[in-house]
C-alpha cells in the first residue's frame, strides 16, 4: 500500500500508485477488515493516482468483499481519471448496497467532502 489515511474514525482513505490488482485489493481489504472490527459501517476513499484502474480479478475481489460485508460499507468514493474504472464503479453502484460515486482527480476535494457527509 503506498498511502493510507483516516479522515475520521469511520472514513478510511487509500492512495494507490499502481494498477489495483488482486494483491493490492487484498492489502486494502485487510486494512478495511481491521477498521470494521472497530467501527461499522465505514466509508472508503480510494484514489487511483496512476489512472491504471483495477484489474478484472481485483474488481471481482472488490465485488465479493462488498457482498459479504454489505452492512459494513456505507459510501465508497473512487477518484480516477481512468474512464473504464469509472464505468465499472458506476455499474457496481447498481448492484451493491453502498453508495458508490466516482470522481476525476481534479475533483478530489469534492470526493473527500462527499465521503465525509
Amino acid at each position: 500500500m503506498e498511502k493510507s489515511f483516516e479522515f475520521a474514525e469511520n472514513v478510511v482513505g487509500f492512495m494507490v500508485n499502481s494498477e489495483i490488482d488482486q494483491e493490492k485489493i487484498e492489502e486494502i481489504l485487510e486494512a478495511v477488515k481491521q477498521r470494521i472490527k472497530k467501527i461499522s459501517p465505514i466509508c472508503l476513499y480510494i484514489e487511483d493516482q496512476n489512472d491504471e484502474g483495477a484489474s478484472f480479478r481485483g474488481f471481482m475481489e472488490i465485488l465479493s468483499f462488498h457482498f459479504s460485508h454489505s452492512k459494513d460499507l456505507e459510501k465508497i468514493a473512487v477518484v480516477t481519471d481512468n474512464k473504464l474504472f469509472q464505468k465499472s464503479m458506476d455499474i457496481k453502484d447498481l448492484i451493491v448496497p453502498a453508495k458508490v460515486k466516482t470522481f476525476e482527480r481534479k475533483e478530489r476535494i469534492k470526493a473527500m467532502n462527499w465521503v465525509m457527509e
